[in-house]
This record gives structure tokens, C-alpha cells and sequence, in this order.
């Protein structure tokens, strides 16, 4: 079923009121989702940037830089509709025209990098002719939008659009964390994640609304706002988070349900929140040990997963110190990340610095390689006789099937003249096809390159961020990891080396502190 999303571009906070109006308009024309900007069209300029410039000036021109920068609107097609690019940018060309009447700045992008076609409208908030700002109310879908793309539904033959109402009023980074979980995919941890974690132990810990605050105070929260609402700013955060919007259970007064239930029924028991890909890490390490009887990580892979396991079990100790809290909440963060990166340095056996910039030098190496071949390819394909006359005349085609004139037909029997003064044109139209494949194929290769090639430099600047490497002897902790076992602190002093060892390296001091392996464990084997 085809999807239409209806977004507002909101007035950025800094000093750039169109901050997110530039983003979004230089996202949707990247080169590799539009054919190197083939399927970009607008009426306010032909890049990216004099795009930018025209919408900006307008508002100024009318005096209205405030509020709502504009909107976004996607287009979606399913993969079984059968529509191509040009169908899609022509759908999207009468959307425009229907919807805004040539009164508002616009800019179409047709994507094709994944197995839908969709297209990114974006267009300014202010009118061009009259400076009347764009009115997006609620029921606008119902009452003027559904309406316009029933009709272009039944124009081209298909299949009707449906509004995504999961995507109003919900920023980029909450629907594409809330999207990555429902489809089982490791979401990275966001601030709101940390916040609503701290406001569960806040709670497990307090027998009343005010004991909760001042737990929070105690472990690096200011509470910006307690009226009708209450807003809270975690140490370390760039900025208060109101905590109404963090989901169901943490509005002010369903905190206050939430403590009052918890007094009068104590058998509710307090959810103990982990961090990390265990289970996938486990299957990766129990792969080592059928395939490689004896593996024992590297100390440069220790590193790693010293941190992530530290991060895993993270629990508040009952007094740490700010630079320590705000290490952990930023281990958080990233420990989607540091997962990542034990993984991929498993599975491709990199257990040393030397290692990994011979992969990452490898991994450029492969990266421009492919782009010089899908470059290659592209001036074929888009350029090259005869398959830019088979190209134009499979255009023409198309239009000549919805619309048939008498100087189409002429056209196309030019174009096809051409193409056969080479070669007969099933074969020309053939090697075209072969060459699209082939390009298709290269953009895969490289979307993976890409991807390989982020998780390798996330694996850089994580070892630059540890401190001196962590000495261990050769005792297999794969074993406990797969097992799911939880060490204790004599297992890891063992791990860690002897007690005099221990005492040795405690004397060290590495990027100006003392180093501290000692953890601690409760009774049940939770770290605090």
C-alpha cells in the first residue's frame, strides 16, 4: 500500500533559523539516492544551494524568518506498483502543482536506492506571491491532501495513498530509534532512553514524588521545570528534556500514579535495564571456540570488550563521581557502538592496531575502486551512444503511451534511427539493461563498503578514547561471556593479573588519573 508522510520543518534553535530547512533540502538531493541529481526538480534553482538561498530570501522579503520553515512530504510506492522514476517525478510534478498552484518554492526528489520508489517533497513556508504562510491543520490529510492524491492514483492506475499518521509530530531521531526496534534492530541509546531508565530506578528507589526529585539531584539531574510539568536536565546532556515526551508512565502526574501504586502494592518490582548485543556477541564467540578450539581474545580486543562489559551490567554505585557518571552515560550512548565494533573485529580476526589501519587503508582502497567503476558505468549508461538515444526514446515511449501525438511518434522513430545506425536496438537496449545491473550491483557493493568502513572508524576513535591497554592473562573469558555468566570480583582480579600486579599497576597513572580495575558485585551478582 502506497504511503503519504506529512512533516513540518520547524525553526532550528541557534542562530540559523533554516537550519533544518538546508539539511533536509541537502539530504533529499544527494547524488547517490537521485542518479547524480537525474530525478531532482524545482522551481527555486537548480542545486542544492541556490535552493536554500531562494527560500531563505523569500521569508526575509516578507519579513516572516520565524516559526515554520517549511514542509516535507514523502511519497511512497510499494515495489509491486510497477512505478519508475520518471512515473514517480511526473506524480509528484502534478502533486505540486495541484497542492500549491505555483505560489510556494518547491523542490521534487525521486529516490531509488531502495526496493520502493518514493519521492521527497520539500517546499517553502512562506507563499511567493503574496507571503501568506502555508495552513497545515488538523484534518489537512482528510479534507484537502487525500483528495488530490486519490485523483492522481486513478490518473496514473495506482494503487490509493494512505497518510502515515505515526509520523506527525515525532522528530527524525524518536521515529527512526521507535522504527529500528519494532523491525528487531539494534536502535542506538538516546538521552530520552538514559532519562527514562534513571526515572525507573528514580522511582523503584523513592516513597514519594519529591524523594524521586531529589534522587535524581542526588545522581546529576537539575530539575528545570515542576509546575504543570516537569522538565529535567541530565548532567551531560546538551539540553532539558520534558518528561511528557518521553512516552507513556513518565508525564508528571503518571509519575506521581506510578510512586502512589508502588507504596500500595510492593509486589511491583523494579525492571533492571541492560545495555548491549549479547545474545549476538555470544553466538559470535561460541563460532570462535567450535571453529578455533583454544581462541582467547587479544589484549587489544580485551579493551573492547572490558568496556562493553562494564556498560552492559551498569548499575549506580552508591556514590560516584561526576566524571565517572558522566562516563557511563556516554558509555550508553555508544554501547550499541562498542557492540558493533567487538563484533566486527571478530569476525574479521583484527586483533591489533596494525590490524585495523591495514583494513581501514584496504577499505578505501575497495571504496574508490568501485566508484571509479560505477562512474564509468554511469557515463555509459547515461551518456554514451547509442544508449542515450535508447534512453530518451524509452521515455518518450512511456509519454506516448499516456498521451499519444503525432511529434511524439516522430521523435521516436528518430531516436530509434540513431540507435540503429550502431546496432539493432534490442541489442542496444539489452547491453543497457546489462549496464544498469551492473550499476545497481556496484551501488550495493558500495552502500556495504560505506557501512564497513564506519563501523572500522568507530572501532578508531573508541581504542583513542580507552586508556593504557588492560593486562590480562591468558584466561578464556569467551567462555563466561557465552555461558552468560556474570564474573565476580575475585574471577576478575584473577583475570586481571596477580595481587601484586595489581598493587604495581595501580601506581601508574595513565592520561593523568589512576587506573581502577576493581568492581564490585551485590548479592545477587548486579553490579552497582
Amino acid at each position: 500500500m502506497a504511503i503519504t508522510k506529512l512533516l513540518r520543518i520547524k525553526e532550528s534553535g541557534g542562530a540559523d533559523k533554516a537550519s533544518h530547512l538546508k539539511k533536509n533540502i541537502f539530504y533529499i538531493c544527494q547524488d547517490a539516492k537521485t542518479s547524480d541529481g537525474v530525478w531532482i526538480g524545482s522551481n527555486a534553482g537548480s542545486t542544492p544551494g541556490m535552493i536554500c538561498r531562494t527560500m531563505v530570501e523569500n521569508k526575509k522579503m516578507w519579513g516572516k524568518e520565524d516559526g515554520s520553515q517549511g514542509f516535507h512530504y514523502v511519497l511512497s510506492f510499494p515495489p509491486d506498483s510497477n512505478v519508475d522514476e520518471e512515473l514517480a517525478f511526473q506524480f509528484a510534478e502534478d502533486f505540486c502543482r495541484e497542492l500549491l498552484h505555483d505560489d510556494f518554492y518547491y523542490v521534487i526528489a525521486v529516490h531509488n536506492d531502495r526496493s520502493h520508489m518514493h519521492v521527497h517533497i520539500t517546499f517553502d513556508s512562506v507563499s511567493k506571491t503574496d507571503g501568506m504562510k502555508f495552513h497545515s491543520p488538523k484534518g489537512d490529510w482528510e479534507k484537502r491532501i487525500q483528495p488530490i492524491t486519490d485523483r492522481l492514483c486513478e490518473k496514473y492506475h495506482l494503487p490509493v495513498l494512505e497518510y502515515n499518521e505515526d509520523r506527525r509530530g515525532k522528530n527524525y531521531g524518536e521515529w527512526q530509534h521507535s522504527r529500528d526496534s519494532e523491525k528487531g534492530k539494534s536502535a542506538y541509546f538516546t538521552w530520552a532512553d538514559i532519562i527514562r531508565d534513571d526515572i525507573d530506578e528514580a522511582i523503584h528507589y523513592s516513597e514519594n514524588y519529591e524523594g524521586m526529585l531529589s534522587y535524581l539531584r542526588d545522581h546529576g539531574y537539575k530539575v528545570t521545570r515542576n509546575v504543570t510539568f516537569l522538565s529535567l536536565l541530565p548532567e551531560g546532556a546538551g539540553r532539558a528534556f520534558r518528561t511528557g515526551r518521553l512516552g507513556d508512565g513518565y508525564a508528571k502526574d503518571e509519575i506521581i500514579q506510578r510512586i502512589a501504586d508502588k507504596v500500595h502494592e510492593p509486589e511491583i518490582k523494579y525492571r533492571y535495564k541492560t545495555y548491549g548485543d549479547r545474545a549476538v556477541l555470544r553466538e559470535i564467540i561460541y563460532a570462535k571456540i567450535v571453529c578455533t578450539p583454544g581462541w582467547k581474545m587479544t589484549p587489544f580486543q580485551r579493551q573492547f570488550w572490558k568496556r562493553w562489559n562494564n556498560t552492559y551490567f551498569i548499575r549506580k554505585p552508591q556514590s560516584m563521581s561526576q566524571e565517572e557518571r558522566l562516563q557511563r552515560r556516554q558509555d550508553i550512548l555508544e554501547i550499541n557502538k562498542l557492540s558493533a565494533a567487538i563484533s566486527y573485529m571478530l569476525e574479521h580476526d583484527i586483533d591489533s592496531v596494525s590490524k585495523l589501519s591495514a583494513k581501514m587503508e584496504s577499505l578505501h582502497s575497495e571504496r574508490d575502486a568501485i566508484k571509479r567503476r560505477l562512474s564509468v558505468c554511469q557515463t555509459k549508461y547515461y551518456k554514451k551512444q547509442p544508449f542515450y538515444y535508447v534512453g530518451q526514446c524509452e521515455k518518450l515511449k512511456k509519454e506516448y503511451q499516456k498521451n499519444p501525438s503525432q511529434d511524439l511518434e516522430d521523435r521516436i522513430q528518430e531516436f530509434t534511427r540513431k540507435v540503429e545506425e550502431t546496432c539493432p536496438y534490442e541489442e542496444a537496449y539489452e547491453n543497457r539493461m546489462n549496464v544498469k545491473k551492473e550499476m545497481d550491483e556496484y551501488r550495493r557493493i558500495l552502500k556495504d563498503i560505506k557501512r564497513e568502513i564506519k563501523i572500522a572508524e568507530d572501532v578508531s576513535r573508541l581504542y583513542s578514547q580507552m586508556e593504557a591497554p588492560v593486562r590480562m592473562k591468558d584466561q578464556d573469558i569467551s567462555e563466561d561471556i557465552y555461558a552468560g555468566k556474570r564474573l565476580s570480583s575475585k574471577e576478575e582480579n584473577k583475570m586481571a593479573g596477580s595481587k601484586p600486579e595489581q598493587d604495581q599497576r595501580k601506581k601508574i597513572k595513565t592520561t593523568g588519573k589512576e587506573m581502577d580495575d576493581e568492581r564490585r558485585t551485590d548479592s545477587k551478582g548486579i553490579r552497582d
